[in-house]
């Protein structure tokens, strides 16, 4: 039997009307995915705001350090309160128990407590996700304590984030590992951190 017009004709998309709860979900539904971007939109404008803040207020600028939390972090008084500072590029060993967390500790605490340090700041990031500030920590114009810690084998070139003064950082510590400065007098593998521990045997492989 021949095939008529009428069998070929497409049929007609159904239009499928919302009921009223169904409208209402899908409304609140796409007004969420919409109010998820604009608080991340938001918050990226606060960071660079923040940003922004910090490099003005800080970098390049000079503050007593009034107390000093370990080998990688110190307290400083600005105008109006204490701000913590975390040394950017290096990781000392964690107070209470890590080997040689004490010894960092006092090495920052004889060079540092009660005497005034010049900050300067990364371009790209200025706060850690606890809200210290990031910094580079000058006792004079040539003399970085943070590159002084790594040198002293006070603490280890930080591998796990960018910046500035990485390469040089790095081959500072492999001096001081090879001259058995500070901690490499005899730390084991066991004792270090977990990041480096997990960075040596990436290398091994």
């Amino acid at each position: 039997m021949p095939l008529t017009t009428d069998r070929l004709r497409p049929m007609k998309r159904r239009r499928i009307k919302l009921t009223g709860p169904l409208r209402r979900r899908r409304a609140a539904g796409a007004a969420g995915v919409l109010l998820a971007i604009l608080l991340a939109l938001a918050a990226a404008i606060e960071r660079l705001a923040d940003r922004g803040s910090d490099w003005n207020r800080y970098d390049h600028q000079t503050f007593p350090v009034v107390h000093v939390v370990d080998g990688d972090t110190i307290r400083i008084r600005d105008a109006t309160n204490e701000v913590p500072v975390r040394l950017i590029g290096i990781d000392a060993p964690e107070l209470p128990d890590a080997h040689w967390a004490t010894e960092a500790r006092d090495y920052v605490q004889a060079r540092t407590l009660g005497r005034a340090v010049t900050l300067r700041l990364e371009p790209t990031q200025t706060r850690d996700r606890y809200g210290r500030l990031l910094a580079y920590v000058y006792l004079s114009d040539s003399d970085c304590l943070n590159l002084d810690l790594i040198r002293d084998g006070q603490a280890y070139a930080d591998r796990r984030f960018r910046h500035s003064y990485r390469p040089q950082y790095e081959m500072t510590e492999n001096e001081a590992r090879r001259k058995g400065r500070g901690l490499w007098k005899d730390v084991t593998e066991a004792q270090m951190p977990q990041w480096r521990r997990q960075w040596l045997k990436q290398r091994q492989r």
